[in-house]
């Protein structure tokens, strides 16, 4: 399976590389684009019974409803690969036929992508010299998963959906959007469209990344700015990839991402960036 990446030194300078979807896994994105829209137009009741996991990333539906500047109102759904089998042992009780239907579409997608992911944490590794964080990928299965995501169309034009924030794995695919929107702040602080097509899916830094390679990659601040996308909402799909032996943000000490100012640690000394990970 290839896929043909733009410069690899774009993760460095511009914060975001793009790679063309190999045929067969572009086929999967747009299958499961379909499927997921026909899902989130299910009734909640229906939606609310897929079982939930949270062990680890936590597996299967939910919805999050928070009021505020800088809380989520939007219904996702997380699956990982080996969540492919738990979810199956426990959906016994769905005859929906949409929701079996979305079931298998996205776990024909999770399967797809391991190789696409490896393919290019190793070139990360190699170009960076970031020894290990190929086996880091490799070896455990659950160090990466997909979320599909349906934000409500309920907030005015140029409003903020999702707030500023950088993620805190190693980096993140954008699989799909089906509108525009999504933008991302350059290391210069300027607000720009991140340039996700329906050929290509465009992949961002994390926290861990820009540990890992001591400040050599930075993590992208990115956002979600409401535009006219009709009656339905806007749905899109990201896959998480962690490092599981590296070190990860203090969440419970800093707090959420989405409440620290927009592009803070891009001009934080890599002595004091490292502070952010210790207990």
């Amino acid at each position: 399976m290839n896929s043909m990446l733009s410069d690899i030194s774009d993760f460095e300078t511009r914060g975001c590389i793009s790679l063309v979807y190999p045929e067969e896994l572009r086929a999967a994105v747009e299958t499961v684009a379909l499927s997921w829209k026909r899902f989130c137009a299910l009734p909640l009741a229906i939606k609310t019974s897929v079982p939930y996991s949270n062990n680890a990333d936590g597996v299967g539906y939910e919805i999050k409803e928070g009021v505020g500047e800088n809380v989520d109102h939007k219904e996702n759904f997380d699956m990982t690969v080996s969540g492919v089998l738990w979810l199956s042992a426990h959906m016994d009780q769905i005859r929906d036929p949409t929701v079996l239907q979305f079931a298998k579409d996205m776990a024909s997608l999770v399967h797809m992508l391991k190789p696409t992911v490896i393919n290019f944490v190793r070139q990360i590794e190699d170009t960076y010299a970031l020894l290990g964080i190929t086996d880091e990928v490799t070896v455990y299965e659950d160090v990466f998963f997909v979320r599909f995501i349906h934000y409500f169309n309920e907030r005015n034009v140029g409003d903020v959906t999702a707030a500023p924030h950088v993620d805190n794995g190693a980096f993140t695919l954008h699989l799909f959007e089906t509108a525009k929107g999504l933008e991302c702040m350059t290391y210069q602080g300027e607000w720009i469209d991140m340039p996700v097509s329906d050929g290509e899916t465009v992949i961002i830094p994390g926290m861990q990344m820009q540990h890992r390679s001591k400040n050599v990659i930075r993590a992208l601040c990115h956002r979600v700015i409401e535009t006219e996308m009709g009656s339905g909402g806007r749905y899109s799909a990201v896959c998480f990839v962690q490092l599981k032996l590296s070190p990860k943000f203090n969440k419970d000490k800093h707090g959420r991402q989405q409440g620290l100012p927009a592009g803070y640690n891009y001009a934080m000394l890599y002595e004091e960036f490292a502070k952010l990970f210790q207990n």
